[in-house]
Parts: C-alpha cells; sequence; structure tokens
C-alpha cells in the first residue's frame, strides 16, 4: 500500500524537524516541508499531499488559516492544524476553514496518529458520499424514465431530460411552476387531492393526468409517486416517475403524437427514494443511494469501492448480476437474495438499468433493490 504523503507547513525549525521525525516514525511520507502559507499553496497545487500540517500563526502575507482555506476549496486536500494557540478569535477564524482536525503543541505521537488517520478517513468519506451523489444525479439526469419532485404544494423542484424531451419545455420554463398548470382543467382537481394524499402517506396508486405539453397538444400519462422526508422524518419533497404512458387522446387543442420508440417506465420504478446500487463491469461498487443504509444495514462509505460479492451478494448472485451489463437497457425484475450487515439476509427484488458508453462499451450497471 502506498505510504499517504504529508505536507508539514511550519516556521520554526525545531518543530517542523519533530514533525517530520515523527510523521515519518509513523509511516507517513513527508514529501514537502515548507514556512510559509503562500509556499504552501503553491507546492499544494504542484505536489497535491494526501495531507497538510499547518500551523495557523504563519508570518507573511497570508497565515496559515488563510493557506488551510484555500488549499482546502482549490486542491480539496484536508488540513490538519497544529497550535499551541487557544485564542478564542484565533479558533473561531479556524472553524471557518472546515479544517479536518487539530494537534496542539507539544504534540505527542499517539495524538499525532489518530488525529491525521481520523482526518484521512473522513475526507475520503466525504470524497466518496460526492462522488455518490454525482453518479445518482447523473443517472437520473440521463435515465430514460421521465422524471419529476414537486414540493408540498406541488410546485416543480425538478425534472429530468426525459420529461423535458416528453412534454418539450425547457428547464427553466418549468421548475418554480406549480404543476396543475400544466395540466388540463379536468385533471386539476384529481392532481390536488393526490398532493395532498401524498403528505401523509409514503406512496399512493398510479395517478392518470392529461399534461399540457409546449406545442399544445395533450399527453396522457401514469404517475407513480413516492415520497422523500428529511432528518426529522418530515414530509420534505414528493418524487414521481411517468410509471406508463397509456393511450394518446385527441384534445380540443390538438392531436398528440406517437412516442413509441421511448422504453415503458413501468420496467422499471427507480425514484429516488428506492435502494439503489451502481457498480462497474467488474462489480465494484461506485454508489449508493442512502436506503441502502436502512435496508442492509451497510453505510455508504462501506460499501463504496468494494465488490458486490464482499458484503451485498454471494458469489453466485453477483456473477448472475454482473451478466446484465451484457443488456444495454431494462430488464425485468427478478428475485435476489441480499446480505445484510451483522449476519442474514433479504429477499428483495432487483430492477436494473444498464448503460453503455462509447463504442457501446459497458459502462455502469444501476441496481435499484426492493423488498419481496
Amino acid at each position: 500500500m502506498r505510504k499517504k504523503s504529508i505536507m508539514v507547513v511550519e516556521d520554526e525549525l525545531i518543530v517542523a524537524e519533530d514533525l517530520t521525525h515523527w510523521l515519518t516514525s509513523l509511516g507517513y511520507t513527508v514529501g514537502e516541508r515548507v514556512a510559509s502559507g503562500r509556499d504552501a499553496v503553491l507546492r499544494c497545487e504542484a505536489t497535491r499531499p494526501d495531507l497538510v500540517v499547518m500551523d495557523i500563526l504563519l508570518p507573511g502575507e497570508i497565515d496559515g488559516i488563510q493557506a488551510a482555506d484555500e488549499i482546502h476549496n482549490r486542491f480539496d486536500i484536508p488540513v490538519v492544524y497544529v497550535t499551541a494557540s487557544s485564542d478564542e478569535a484565533t479558533l473561531a477564524r479556524a472553524k471557518l476553514t472546515q479544517p479536518f482536525g487539530y494537534v496542539l503543541k507539544p504534540f505527542d505521537e499517539r495524538g499525532l496518529f489518530s488525529t491525521i488517520e481520523m482526518a484521512l478517513y473522513k475526507h475520503q468519506s466525504e470524497k466518496q458520499l460526492r462522488e455518490s451523489e454525482e453518479r445518482f444525479r447523473l443517472l437520473f439526469e440521463n435515465a430514460p424514465v421521465p422524471f419529476q419532485s414537486l414540493d408540498a404544494d406541488g410546485h416543480v423542484l425538478r425534472v429530468n431530460k426525459a420529461w423535458l424531451e416528453l412534454f418539450g419545455f425547457a428547464q427553466d420554463e418549468v421548475i418554480g411552476r406549480w404543476f396543475g398548470e400544466l395540466l388540463v382543467p379536468s385533471s386539476v382537481d384529481r392532481f390536488v387531492a393526490n398532493v395532498t394524499q401524498f403528505r401523509h402517506s409514503p406512496a399512493t396508486d398510479t395517478v392518470v393526468l392529461d399534461v399540457v405539453r409546449k406545442d399544445g397538444s395533450v399527453k396522457t400519462g401514469a404517475f407513480k409517486g413516492n415520497i422523500a422526508v428529511d432528518q426529522r422524518g418530515m414530509y420534505e419533497m414528493t418524487q414521481c416517475i411517468l410509471e406508463t404512458q397509456q393511450h394518446i387522446v385527441n384534445s380540443p387543442v390538438a392531436t398528440v403524437r406517437s412516442d413509441s420508440d421511448r422504453p415503458p417506465a413501468s420496467a422499471v420504478t427507480a425514484w429516488l427514494g428506492d435502494a439503489g446500487v451502481t457498480a462497474d463491469p467488474t462489480g465494484r461498487i461506485l454508489g449508493v443511494t442512502p436506503s441502502v443504509e436502512t435496508l442492509t444495514g451497510w453505510a455508504p462509505e462501506e460499501l463504496c469501492g468494494t465488490m458486490l460479492g464482499e458484503r451485498l451478494l454471494s458469489g453466485e448472485e453477483e456473477k448472475g448480476i454482473l451478466q446484465r451489463f451484457e443488456h444495454p437497457s431494462m430488464l425485468k425484475p427478478q428475485p435476489l437474495r441480499l446480505k445484510v450487515k451483522g449476519g442474514g439476509q433479504k429477499d428483495v427484488q432487483v430492477f436494473s438499468i444498464a448503460f453503455r458508453g462509447l463504442g457501446n462499451k459497458p459502462e455502469s450497471l444501476c441496481l435499484i433493490l426492493k423488498l419481496r
């Protein structure tokens, strides 16, 4: 395993020597030693260490706090402060830079090691979470299933590309609008009734609504809903997919064109409230939704980067799942036995979407897990 590279930023020579000695004895590599905040920023840009140990009080045009803030924002490198200062104003400034830890002078081996290891772990966990969120954002942005989320009063919070293509609108034409404004009058009362129901139930039956497209034609679709809650368990938003495109209706406004080339959304129920896992063609987990922890007991940082067969599936089931990369789009649900943290298993249904990149090369697989 590669040794973690640490930069020491300290203007007192004896302290810098001590830090270098202790860090080396603890198994790290001290790649750089600098004595000013400006040099720290410049060397971080050039060498990109895994972590910076930074003295708060440094001479020059920028002190340790300013340097740490720039390093974190520009290069996403974690910073641990070294300080002998207990001045409240200084510490308050330091907190604003969101440091990954503090080492107090005089420092000891145990405190130095534990602080650095926790900082490295926290930074890696946050990075994996950001990457997971970004992957799922891209997944739902580009999924072939029309998707929308509404606030408690039915205003549009978010729609994906498939939704925009289906109804012909641009993003800024619908975000913030009350969804009832996009419906034919006969569907408005039904929509209001179901928005009210969404506030008190985690899911409802499919709602059939007539939506007026931008060109004036009317699309009849069936919407399947699920609610999302905040950390207090309070209602936050309604999330819906256009589950089926049942039929085309003639409207006094216009005639609707066919969308028969679009895959039926009923083949997958992939809205954000479900337990979702993305993996690469080798079976390495790229990201998970927060609901996976509720289903399996495994936290996102315990799954990201591991193999499907390591914690979630048996070897045979992993092999079967990876065969789904051979299919280009959405597949029928199938039963799956899921391993949970602490031992034990759960029987689920798995829905999947296989995505391909350039040259039709397998790129990622999204698995939606639902209890049977």
